[in-house]
């Protein structure tokens, strides 16, 4: 038995990666290391009695190359007996779409179908080749780009079905093996060129690191990311403590205390907010963002500071919310019970309420209605000429251009008031007069609180 094979044997070993009767899928690039992983599982395959499934994307990024690559991954899997899929991926528009660049881009949608096409045929471990040096690779993109903890520990062994059983073995180990072995494999074209930044740290940077300062990086790096992985467990467990004693979390919102900033000398400790974005937003949090939700513990309540990916951080008396922007379409936005959204330069809510918790205050800004005969989802929106409500107190119907101007309310602010509909009908001329059709009346048995900040 080669020295390789028995290194990756007691890896998986060691981390318990593979288990007898796994249906394993693996991505089949058809480059070194794709070609060594499915070539070793394929060689072992009745020591671990598995079954497996190779799946290669075609990226359709390299035109004829991305279909010799395609050609080759097959032939290869036909001459393996391992039945074999083929995938394309439209990455050019989905990249342009979600604004990605390609690396990411391409990234994301090979997950999305490893997952989707392991679930499909009933795999049950996913096999990715990821080596040592992409490792190293992973960590120092990581560290450039400013990264906590999580960053630092580089490409995980095991992340849920999904296993990396060739991070034990270099590039050199890989290629070495399959030369030795007289086995064929492709080579990407996109990987000679320093155009994308992992090539560039990978074909200039860690081979001056290599030369000038650790042979031995790659394994140092790992070392040390293992190392890293046991004390995330443990920070993981303070964050969750953290969690819940100060963090609460209400569909589409979830409010910090600010009093926890007193126990980490004046902030809010960026692991605890990396925890919740990724949580409750899938967002991966930004210096940039950690300090401007900071720069809110020394400012006044109501003061707010935009995030990436449409979120925003809000100071209140005791505590900053942070929450996602809910998008306007055509000049409208939906508002469903329990929700709050910003709008224009106010924020707006619709909670449900017992008749014990209804307190009227003066000054438009909170009005309690019957809920009755309405659903949860209501629209906020400019009013439109043609608009026409019941204002409370009377019989008939009146146009909202009528009533603003009955109000003398100035044409230059006439023109940005806003209604709340539901069912169709305007239930609140916000901030001034709710409709009569919704007025509490001593049969009410549902209602609703409406408030605008």
């Amino acid at each position: 038995m080669k020295r390789t094979e028995q290194k990756v044997l007691k890896f998986i070993e060691q981390f318990k990666l593979i288990h007898n009767g796994d249906k394993i899928l693996v991505a089949f690039s058809g480059g070194p290391d794709s070609v060594f992983a499915l070539h070793f599982l394929s060689k072992f395959k009745k020591k671990y009695g598995i079954e497996l499934l190779a799946l290669h994307f075609n990226h359709g990024l390299r035109g004829k190359e991305s279909d010799d690559d395609a050609n080759f991954a097959k032939e290869f899997c036909d001459a393996m007996n391992v039945e074999f899929i083929v995938q394309n991926l439209n990455v050019k528009t989905f990249a342009k779409k979600n604004k990605f660049s390609i690396e990411e881009a391409a990234r994301l949608l090979r997950y999305k179908n490893l997952d989707l096409i392991a679930k499909k045929w009933g795999c049950t471990k996913i096999v990715t080749a990821h080596n040592l040096s992409d490792n190293t690779e992973t960590i120092l993109m990581n560290l450039f780009n400013g990264t906590g903890l999580s960053g630092l520990m580089g490409i995980p062994v095991q992340r849920e079905n999904i296993v990396r059983p060739l991070i034990c073995l270099s590039k050199q180990e890989i290629s070495e093996y399959l030369q030795k072995e007289k086995i064929n494999y492709r080579v990407d074209s996109s990987n000679l060129s320093d155009d994308f930044r992992r090539n560039y740290i990978r074909n200039r940077i860690i081979p001056l690191i290599k030369t000038k300062l650790n042979p031995q990086i790659d394994e140092a790096l790992f070392r040390s990311s293992q190392n890293l992985a046991n004390s995330l467990q443990l920070n993981e467990t303070l964050v969750a403590f953290i969690k819940s004693r100060f963090v609460t979390s209400k569909r589409n919102a979830v409010s910090i205390q600010i009093n926890l900033s007193e126990i980490f000398q004046g902030v809010i400790p960026g692991e605890l907010l990396r925890a919740i974005l990724k949580e409750h937003f899938k967002y991966s949090l930004e210096f940039d963002d950690y300090q401007k939700i900071n720069s809110l513990l020394l400012k006044q309540k109501g003061r707010k500071v935009q995030l990436a990916s449409n979120l925003i951080a809000l100071r209140e008396s005791e505590s900053i919310r942070i929450q996602r922007v809910q998008k306007t379409s055509n000049g409208k936005v939906q508002i469903e019970v329990g929700n709050r959204v910003l709008f224009g330069s106010g924020e707006f809510g619709v909670q449900s309420i017992g008749k014990e918790k209804i307190k009227f205050k003066a000054g438009g800004k909170t009005e309690f209605i019957s809920a009755d005969n309405l659903n949860e989802k209501f629209i906020l929106r400019v009013w439109k000429p043609g608009d026409k409500f019941k204002p409370i107190g009377m019989n008939h119907f009146k146009k909202v251009s009528d009533f603003l101007t009955d109000l003398k309310i100035p044409s230059s602010e006439r023109k940005n008031k806003l209604v709340l509909l539901n069912r169709n009908q305007i239930v609140w001329v916000v901030g001034l007069r709710i409709d009569d059709r919704v007025k509490l009346n001593s049969k009410t048995k549902k209602i609703y609180k409406l408030w605008v900040k």
